[in-house]
């Protein structure tokens, strides 16, 4: 059973964003393979979205008719002229020249002599990136897989990633080739030539999330954290974000009170997404969200880098939504605190939380989604 219920409405003093267009608020699902408590998400959120825009929403996208869309996946040029979509007015989300682009891939460059790259590979990229990224390499091969965690392994353990994975699945940490070998053993060789991020695992990690979203008109940008939990089944899987954010671009988040590591973290994401803007001049976005890890190398240092991008409506995404209502609604509020929270266990809800999720999940269990916003400094 899928149960969306919303435990909190939209502010009483809400108002509306300029309306640049008429078409409705719709979600885009590209992969049949989505979760109902994903498409679950998107549903709630997109809902509140319309109303903040002022316009309607459609649950679902039809062939030929415009609509202002939701995708679940970053789009490619050509699924977005499909879609009448043009900028990144007429989205939340992104649009890249090669699909390939959306994907970790993007994160490091190829091993010397790598045997394989998908078309249009930006082969200078991966250099530009320089210290914005942790040491690592992008793979399309079981030789180049092997050959890449041979060379990270000289300077500590190694994490492997495919490349389509989300949420924290699909990935190994390995001490060792014969550890490589044991989880390439678990794999497909589609999945090896579909791509393979591998990069220098840091310990005692944190991840922050930095991003920034407009919307009809209005921009915030955020820096935050993000948290891990477990599932019935045992696997370590997106638990939540907890997100400051201001009002305008990421050069506002200097006027908010921030860790001391959110200042290195959001240069890194500046320069990341400079770089990827030129390599890959096809691209543009209205939601873009960027996972980085802060942590010790095996020597002790420490180390920040971007681990990969989103382009999408993403786990952040209902918290985003949240803070542009509540900023929209309070134009002397300069910045506020929200809050994504995902659960596997039976435990209550705030009173002031907007639940987007809250059902069975195949033999897993009960799943509990919510976001959280708090305009007082404090986090919610």
């Amino acid at each position: 059973m899928v149960a969306i219920i919303e435990s909190r409405p939209a502010p009483a003093n809400a108002i509306t964003l300029p309306r640049p267009y008429a078409p409705a608020v719709t979600p885009l699902f590209t992969d049949p393979r989505r979760a109902a408590h994903e498409r679950a998400s998107v549903d709630c959120m997109g809902r509140r979205l319309a109303r903040l825009l002022g316009r309607e929403f459609r649950a679902q996208a039809l062939p030929g008719l415009p609509g202002y869309f939701i995708p679940m996946e970053t789009l490619t040029r050509e699924e977005a002229a499909m879609r009448g979509i043009g900028c990144a007015a007429h989205l939340f989300g992104g649009v890249v020249p090669q699909a390939f682009v959306a994907s970790k891939l993007v994160t490091h460059g190829l091993i010397e002599g790598g045997a394989r790259a998908p078309e249009g590979w930006a082969h200078a990229l991966g250099e530009a990136l320089g210290e914005a990224v942790l040491p690592g390499y992008s793979v399309f091969t079981d030789a180049d897989l092997r050959s890449a965690v041979a060379r990270l392994l000289e300077r500590g353990r190694v994490r492997c990633k495919l490349a389509h994975a989300r949420g924290g699945n699909g990935q190994r940490v390995v001490d060792s080739l014969s550890a490589l070998e044991a989880w390439r053993a678990t794999l497909d060789a589609d999945e090896i030539e579909a791509g393979v991020v591998v990069e220098l695992n840091l310990e005692e990690a944190v991840t922050f999330s930095v991003g920034c979203v407009e919307v009809g008109g209005q921009s915030i940008a955020y820096f935050g954290t993000q948290h891990t939990v477990r599932t019935p089944r045992g696997d370590e899987v997106y638990g939540g974000s907890r997100l400051r954010v201001a009002r305008g671009g990421l050069d506002q988040l200097q006027h908010v009170p921030l860790p001391a590591q959110a200042h290195e973290a959001i240069a890194k994401v500046q320069h990341y997404e400079a770089q990827i803007s030129a390599a890959y001049p096809g691209f543009y976005a209205s939601r873009r969200n960027y996972d980085l890890v802060h942590g010790c190398d095996a020597q002790g240092h420490a180390r920040c880098g971007v681990l990969e991008q989103s382009w999408r409506f993403g786990g952040a995404s209902p918290a985003e939504i949240l803070a542009l209502e509540a900023l929209a609604a309070q134009p002397q509020v300069a910045w506020l605190d929200a809050l994504t929270h995902e659960s596997w266990s039976d435990e209550s809800v705030p009173d002031d939380a907007v639940v987007y999720f809250d059902g069975q999940v195949g033999s897993l269990g009960r799943l509990l989604k919510y976001a959280r916003v708090a305009v007082d400094g404090c986090h919610p």
